[in-house]
């Protein structure tokens, strides 16, 4: 005969009911979470002045940061690196730069850009002070030059063949007035040579565009004109210094769109010796753009980028810590693993599976970033710096 089922038994039997229920759940939410692996992928995250190499092997993800600045022809990698071109004297300071790139696999570096005022100045000074002693390559400045000019190359951006850089020079006196000069240029990396917008966009499209920018150079210096705040009459006073020049460019991608962005060179003492810079012009893309699109982000949203590749994504969130970007990775199921944080912003992703990175392309990149791992201290290129003056018109 069956016991009678008191009451309090029975919510006893109910009770146990649901935890079993519960505990199925936990099980099967484990088990999903535990069959969930981080997919296959390689890439290298350009980000802030260094590069993040990230492989998964489908257990696990690895990151591993270095500080040097790579590009990439087809399927070639570059190093960009700076050198100091030292041309002091005992009381007097003059030291340009050189920008190069070197190929990873040949190991042969070609000179892509060179300062030549400060060379040029410390030349002016060497026939004005016949005295004057050249400082040999292990001598030291002294602490209180009575002349000093310096110049400082900055990469702005990387889009496929195209290097937008920065190039300025400050100079300073007995006076200790202190002059600047600034303006940009676009360098092919395929030829080391400084180019044109015809020869980034076409002649036919240079010619539509160039005429667009200096409209847009006249409306900003009106702006600038009729801005009655304090900075834009400051920076009123220092308008009649700038020249628009149609070689002063850079190319930038926001929403990984092409653009043109134009800045007018300036020269002289304080905000007069930074640029002018004019709203980018959108352009028609060119044949090569579709090979560097691949570079950027597929999807940007506020503090978010995203980049699909295959089965796979790559997001980038942006912080205020220290190190205020996070890399994660996403399968096609939409499971997130965390890469790690890089420095900010990033700039681009190279792809190394698909296709897959050479056997000879590989240990090329691994010597490199296995020495650049013992640099003392990052180029001084790629330092984080804006040179741009007060703009009043609306962007």
């Amino acid at each position: 005969m069956t016991p009678p089922i008191r009451p309090g038994n029975q919510l006893r039997r109910i009770r146990l009911g649901l935890g079993f229920c519960a505990l199925v759940m936990v099980v099967t939410v484990c088990t999903e979470r535990a069959a969930a692996r981080p997919p296959r992928a390689e890439f290298i995250v350009a980000a802030g002045d260094s590069s993040y190499w990230v492989h998964s092997d489908g257990g696990g993800v690895k990151l591993r940061g270095s500080p040097i600045v790579l590009a990439r022809i087809d399927s070639a990698f570059l190093e960009l690196y700076v050198v100091d071109d030292d041309e002091s004297y005992e009381n007097a300071e003059f030291v340009g730069q050189r920008l190069y790139e070197r190929d990873l696999v040949s190991g042969d570096s070609m000179e892509i850009f060179r300062d030549t005022l400060v060379h040029a100045l410390s030349e002016r000074y060497g026939r004005t002070h016949p005295d004057a002693r050249r400082l040999g390559s292990e001598e030291e400045l002294g602490e209180k030059p009575s002349v000093s000019a310096t110049a400082d190359l900055t990469v702005l951006a990387v889009h496929g063949p195209f290097l937008s850089l920065e190039y300025h020079v400050d100079t300073s006196g007995g006076n200790d007035e202190t002059w600047h000069m600034t303006r940009h240029a676009v360098v092919d990396l395929r030829t080391g040579t400084q180019v044109t917008l015809a020869d980034v966009l076409g002649p036919s499209e240079a010619a539509t565009v160039i005429p667009r920018a200096r409209k847009l150079y006249t409306e900003t210096l009106d702006s600038i004109r009729h801005d009655r705040r304090p900075m834009a009459r400051r920076a009123a006073q220092s308008i009649a210094h700038f020249r628009f020049d149609p070689r002063s460019f850079s190319l930038t991608a926001p929403n990984g769109s092409l653009m043109v962005a134009f800045s007018a060179p300036g020269q002289g003492y304080g905000g007069e010796g930074f640029v002018l810079p004019i709203r980018p012009i959108p352009v028609t893309e060119p044949s090569w753009w579709s090979e560097a699109r691949v570079a950027l982000p597929t999807s940007t949203r506020e503090r978010e980028e995203r980049w699909q590749h295959g089965p796979y994504s790559v997001k980038a969130t942006y912080d205020t810590s220290a190190r205020p970007v996070v890399l994660a990775l996403q399968d096609s199921a939409g499971h997130e693993f965390r890469i790690g944080s890089v420095t900010a912003p990033v700039h681009r992703i190279y792809w190394l599976d698909r296709p897959q990175l050479g056997k000879q392309a590989r240990a090329s990149l691994q010597k490199a970033f296995d020495e650049a791992a013992l640099y003392e201290d990052a180029p001084r290129a790629w330092r984080d710096r804006s040179r741009v003056m007060y703009v009043a018109a609306r962007q």
